[in-house]
């Protein structure tokens, strides 16, 4: 749980998190586990996950759950921030961590200094950060500062909320806040959400960000006291004109709260974008645990159900932690097959398109229209 991966070339990359055992109906933390190396699995090759092997990279940086991963495509590399140090053992002051790739599944890490080593340190570390990569820069929204994931930081102490949103520039090594220096935010606090660039709309594309909590600004109450970011309305963000938009979602709208869930999202041949939503958990009442998948399709902002739906305390059932889903047939496999073709809208999505339900779209405003809708000369319209 609490790991995080990314695909540099044609490797995916695993970092991060704990191995969980069930014991008597629950987790305990004698069950728990840490993942002491990096792991990679080709995906030039078609496997099982039954009997699929990673490749496991030494963990030379530190060893921690709930990280932040921003890729770095151009340097065929990806950056580590933030986290929980589990049980918190060998706790040390935060720092910036980058993995360099070496095209078989392999690669090295090594520490990245900032060129603004004083805001640097300045920065509060923390966990249950929303974040995503737009081109060479990383983005971090708000937190959560615990005993787990700051040095100083005891038992007594409580936690904070970290407000606003953070960045780092992957060319010039600056850390920026952008709440302090801008003050641009498109909230004054969230933990727990997940965040997704969307490069296909908008004139610089748009950073989603779905689910969590708002949390008061440097105060840390219960998840059970902080307001829910539901799914009907969603927020995103250019990040470029620092500019936050909302818009109402319809169709199977998710259940929420709805904190720490898995978001990734496909371009298709169609034009628009698709957002894949799996699991999570009900922070406000953590015995609920979500097992459900949904897909969020724009420009249309309809959600559709796939897979199973179950809240359930029970045994994984994924073969090594792996589960893949087959978003144009909304189904679970455990084959990774190379010979599948590229991706395809499921059919259900497809004919709500194709049945003009998107002339009848109630937009928020005009100009959140015009960041999905494009007007052709003599007035018609096109996606």
């Amino acid at each position: 749980m609490s790991f995080a991966a990314v695909v540099i070339g044609n490797y995916v990359y695993i970092d991060g998190g704990e191995i969980t055992q069930l014991e008597n109906g629950s987790i305990s933390n004698q069950g728990r586990k840490t993942i002491n190396s990096t792991l990679s699995l080709d995906l030039t090759k078609s496997w099982i996950t039954t009997d699929v092997t990673f490749k496991r990279i030494p963990k030379t940086g530190p060893i921690k759950s709930n990280v932040v991963l921003w890729k770095d495509s151009a340097r065929n590399a990806f950056y580590s921030w933030g986290g929980n140090w589990p049980f918190e053992l060998n706790k040390t002051k935060a720092e910036l961590w980058r993995f360099n790739a070496d095209g078989s599944g392999g690669g090295r890490w090594g520490l990245e200094t900032p060129s603004n080593p004083e805001l640097f340190n300045s920065l509060i570390s923390a966990a249950n950060i929303a974040y995503t990569t737009v081109n060479n820069t990383g983005y971090a929204l708000g937190g959560r500062a615990t005993k787990l994931t700051t040095v100083d930081r005891k038992d007594g102490d409580g936690n904070q909320a970290i407000p606003g949103m953070l960045t780092y520039n992957f060319d010039t090594r600056e850390w920026t806040n952008e709440t302090a220096s801008t003050g641009f935010s498109p909230f004054p606090s969230i933990a727990s959400a997940s965040a997704q660039y969307v490069p296909t709309f908008g004139p610089s594309g748009l950073v989603f960000v779905l689910g969590g909590h708002l949390l008061d600004v440097d105060r840390d109450f219960p998840y059970a006291n902080s307001p829910a970011q539901p799914f009907d309305n969603l927020t995103f963000f250019d990040p470029v004109a620092k500019k936050t938009y909302f818009q109402k979602a319809t169709g199977d709208i998710p259940p929420s709260p709805r904190a720490d869930f898995c978001l990734e999202g496909l371009q298709n041949p169609e034009g628009g974008y698709e957002m894949f939503l799996f699991g999570g958990v009900n922070r406000a009442n953590s015995s609920t645990k979500y097992h459900d998948a949904y897909i969020l399709s724009l420009p249309g902002f309809i959600l559709s159900i796939g897979g199973m739906r179950t809240t359930d305390i029970e045994k994984d059932k994924a073969p090594q932690g792996l589960l893949l889903f087959d978003m144009a047939e909304l189904r679970w496999m455990d084959v990774y097959d190379t010979t599948i073709g590229a991706y395809e809208r499921h059919k259900n999505i497809t004919a709500w398109y194709a049945s003009g339900s998107m002339d009848k779209m109630q937009w928020s405003s005009e100009e959140v229209k015009g960041l999905f809708v494009k007007q052709e000369d003599g007035g018609g319209m096109c996606l």
